[in-house]
């Protein structure tokens, strides 16, 4: 699996493997939050990676973006499920670990044409993700008729990734550019 780009000063969003179509599986609310979580902590170490170990300003000054705003996006989104029983991803997942590895063992130009490959294809299918989640009519009662605690954090999720959108937009056009140079 890619990694699965996500990063705003307003949100950052999470990571889901595209099913065979290449349009992200539907997900819960509380397993998106959880998902974003990871990704925004795996941007970050894989930000941090980038900036000592990539060769291209451009690609420097992305992986600095990535950890500036995904550390805002994780803690956006913190705040934004607080109070709702969402327990941070303590560690990265196997597969992102396994991408961490992988980039840690590159050098020079290869680095940075495979990091920002990652970027690419990890921003696709998020903005897939999120166009979703985004785009998702949460519901706004319990059966009790109240308010219940699942459709507040459905809703939560859903602004959070509206306002994620555009940011995963531009983080996808900007990683296109330079992956283009690269090659």
């Amino acid at each position: 699996m890619r990694l699965r780009v996500w990063g705003a000063t307003v949100a950052c969003v999470a990571v889901l493997a595209a099913g065979a179509s290449g349009q992200a599986p539907a997900v819960n609310a509380e397993s998106f939050a959880k998902q974003a979580m990871l990704a925004n902590k795996a941007e970050v170490k894989l930000g941090e990676l980038a900036v000592q170990k990539g060769q291209s300003a451009d690609v420097k000054e992305f992986a600095q973006m990535m950890v500036k705003e995904h550390t805002n996006g994780l803690n956006t989104l913190k705040e934004a499920v607080k109070g709702q029983n969402v327990e941070e991803p303590a560690q990265l997942d196997t597969k992102h670990q396994a991408l961490y590895d992988r980039l840690s063992k590159l050098s020079g130009a290869e680095f940075d044409r495979e990091y920002m490959k990652a970027m690419v294809d990890g921003h696709r299918e998020v903005k897939s993700m999120v166009e979703t989640r985004a785009n998702r009519t949460p519901t706004t009662t319990g059966t009790s008729g109240r308010v219940s605690d699942d459709s507040r954090l459905d809703s939560a999720v859903n602004q959070w990734a509206n306002k994620a959108l555009p940011t995963v937009t531009k983080h996808l056009e900007r990683a296109e550019q330079i992956s283009s140079r690269l090659k």
